[in-house]
């Protein structure tokens, strides 16, 4: 007998437990927060990308200022230009000058998008601390059938924590041999009888019929589903 579904729960990044909201044997709901990471390291990566983000957005703003006076400047020289007051190298220099501005614009532009973009991926890190059972499919509540790690213990990234089972239905696994093969067909009935029981039956309905046999046994797997 195996179970329905089943989902393990793992942390997205490293980190000391600092709680576990389940344990072996207790029902979760779907999305349940199961797990709590420490979170000191993550935090502090936030605040300090938070930091870089307003150091770009103030340097983008410098650098429009200078735009700006860059651009009133070569307007200036111009029309100077235009009554023969200055020479036309000057307004070359006040041409390159703006062009350098605009450039830097574009730079502390690109600079803020980079700093907005990881500060976002701090924030998804620092939320991957707090770890869910957020299975899909299925039935919305199931029951944890192993614990791999305690409270303190410091984990990898995709170290699995828990294994949360669907227990209802339960599929009943077996193996055939080609004399009843031939015999068995999805969707139908069958009688199931376990030791844990004795003299019960259990009615189910065949689910899965292995199209190949195994060489080292030549038995098929069949699957039943048994409420």
């Amino acid at each position: 007998l195996v179970a329905h579904a089943e989902f393990v729960v793992a942390s997205k990044i490293s980190g000391r437990i600092e709680r576990l909201s389940a344990d072996l044997a207790d029902t979760v709901t779907r999305g349940q927060l199961v797990a709590k990471l420490d979170d000191a390291e993550y935090v502090q990566a936030v605040a300090q990308v938070q930091a870089d983000w307003a150091v770009a957005n103030a340097n983008q703003a410098a650098a429009q200022a200078q735009l700006s006076i860059a651009k009133r400047e070569l307007e200036r020289v111009a029309r100077l230009r235009d009554r023969g007051v200055t020479s036309e190298s000057q307004l070359d220099a006040a041409r390159a000058d703006q062009l350098t501005r605009e450039a830097q614009v574009t730079v502390t532009r690109a600079q803020v998008i980079r700093a907005q973009a990881e500060l976002e991926a701090a924030r998804i890190r620092l939320r991957y601390t707090e770890v869910s059972a957020a299975w899909r499919g299925g039935s919305e509540r199931r029951i944890v059938a192993e614990r791999y790690v305690d409270e303190g213990e410091t984990v990898a990234a995709n170290a699995p924590l828990l294994r949360i089972v669907e227990l209802d239905p339960v599929i009943a696994v077996f193996f055939v041999t080609e004399r009843d093969y031939a015999l068995l067909a999805p969707s139908q009935t069958a009688r199931l009888t376990t030791d844990a029981f004795a003299g019960e039956d259990f009615q189910g309905t065949i689910t899965r019929i292995a199209p190949v046999f195994r060489e080292s046994t030549r038995q098929a797997r069949v699957e039943m589903r048994v409420a």
